[in-house]
């Protein structure tokens, strides 16, 4: 272990000096205080890995603990190993509520105490990775446009990020209704907390406890649910409005208690964490038709955000292909003039289902075939038909799919709901749903 400082703080100088000839030997650097003055004075002037703390420290203004809850304040990443040669569950349990990462009695065995050390700068290391790569997901794609609309959605993400209040990011598919969570996230007083997604299509009742709220036997935590996981930082539920009825009265229950009990616990555990989520469907309109409870949309309806297709902020293109252009095009050959050209040239009047993650998908395909198109111009409009249904999110494909398979066999059957239902197996009156919730209007012939 090479340039691996260690921290020693002891009141006793011979367990300093046999702490340091053990980390010597394997290679770390260690560096001693005997008591809390020195060690602060210390912890100013260099940069440590991991610090080894005496409990009990005689002549020091500051004994074990108290000197653990202010190295946690100077730097809360710093591992710290508590070791007393009169240890208790009660002070093993304080030590470790305080941010401790481990309780070793002495006499221990150097067997023991490298191992420990070891062990802590690896799960220091992984934090810091895990907390690098978390960040770089925030950061991999920016929400991009000055159009006016785009203007004011930033203006609201300004306003709302630093409240704690809830929000509801409207959108269709593909306009960005992640990315402005994420922005709500960076800016907010939990950016330092973690940003979890819970995909509300996989929030099946059975089992959404566990996943929920984790799982816990025997006093000890099996599992961490998406809750759980949030505290202090973002919880962003997405596509809200398709969560199950019996998966809204759990959420509605943590939200109103603002803690939860783990599986096989019944100790609650308080939760504080800001909540954002995001629908393609208007929530009112699920709430009168019976597919949302009233009393989850009031408590999650404090401010809402609707976000514009991408064929309303047409003047947000050229700023997009340059965006993502320095995302693709790296090592390609190809220039953004030619992505810009390309776009301009065989989209200009294109609707853009898919929206900003259309273009994204289209402009990576470039970069990767460079910029083949369908020969017949025509499907690029052509519905279910086009080859650039390719680009298009499943919901959005899945949607025309069964318009024109719908309204293909309704023709079929001259119009008879009754006839109609039978054939493709499904009850008249869900097909009626279907129908309307797909703008499909005929003449009925039942």
């Amino acid at each position: 272990m090479i340039d691996k400082k260690i921290l020693i703080i002891d009141d006793e100088k011979d367990i300093r000096d046999s702490i340091s000839g053990i980390l010597n030997d394997e290679g770390y650097t260690p560096v001693t205080a005997k008591n809390s003055n020195e060690a602060l004075i210390t912890l100013n002037e260099n940069t440590f890995d991991v610090i080894v703390l005496d409990i009990w420290l005689n002549d020091s203004e500051l004994d074990g603990i108290q000197l653990l809850k202010e190295i946690k304040k100077f730097n809360a990443e710093i591992p710290v190993l508590i070791i007393s040669g009169h240890g208790n569950i009660e002070i093993a349990v304080e030590a470790i509520k305080n941010g401790a990462y481990e309780f070793i009695e002495k006499p221990f065995s150097s067997e023991r105490l490298l191992l420990t050390v070891k062990r802590s700068i690896e799960t220091s290391l992984f934090k810091r990775e895990n907390k690098s790569l978390k960040q770089k997901n925030l950061d991999d794609y920016k929400f991009i446009g000055d159009s006016n609309t785009i203007i004011k959605v930033k203006q609201l993400i300004d306003k709302v990020a630093p409240t704690s209040s809830r929000v509801i990011i409207y959108g269709d598919s593909g306009t960005g209704k992640d990315l402005v969570a994420k922005e709500i996230h960076k800016k907010s007083k939990y950016s330092n907390g973690n940003f979890i997604i819970l995909n509300s299509a996989l929030m099946e009742p059975d089992g959404i406890e566990e996943e929920l709220f984790g799982l816990e036997k025997h006093s000890k935590i099996m599992k961490q649910g998406f809750f759980e996981q949030a505290n202090n930082g973002t919880l962003f539920i997405d596509e809200i409005g398709d969560m199950p009825i019996q998966t809204q009265s759990k959420i509605l229950r943590v939200l109103t208690d603002s803690s939860f009990y783990r599986v096989g616990s019944n100790i609650p555990v308080n939760i504080n964490a800001r909540l954002l989520c995001s629908s393609t469907e208007n929530l009112e309109k699920l709430v009168e038709e019976g597919n949302f409870r009233m009393d989850l949309f009031h408590r999650l309806n404090v401010v809402s955000i609707t976000l514009p297709k991408l064929s309303d902020r047409i003047q947000d293109i050229d700023k997009l292909i340059e965006y993502f252009s320095k995302i693709y095009l790296v090592n390609t050959g190809f220039k953004v003039s030619d992505l810009r050209d390309y776009i301009k040239t065989n989209y200009m009047s294109y609707e853009w289902p898919g929206n900003v993650r259309e273009l994204r998908n289209i402009i990576e395909r470039y970069c990767i075939i460079g910029g083949k198109i369908p020969e017949n111009k025509d499907e690029l409009d052509s519905g279910f038909n086009s080859k650039n249904v390719i680009s298009m999110p499943l919901k959005n494909a899945r949607k025309i799919f069964e318009k024109n398979y719908l309204e293909s066999q309704i023709q079929r059957f001259n119009g008879n709901i009754s006839k109609t239902a039978s054939f493709i197996g499904m009850e008249r009156s869900a097909l009626h749903r279907k129908l309307k919730q797909l703008g499909i209007s005929i003449d009925n012939k039942e």
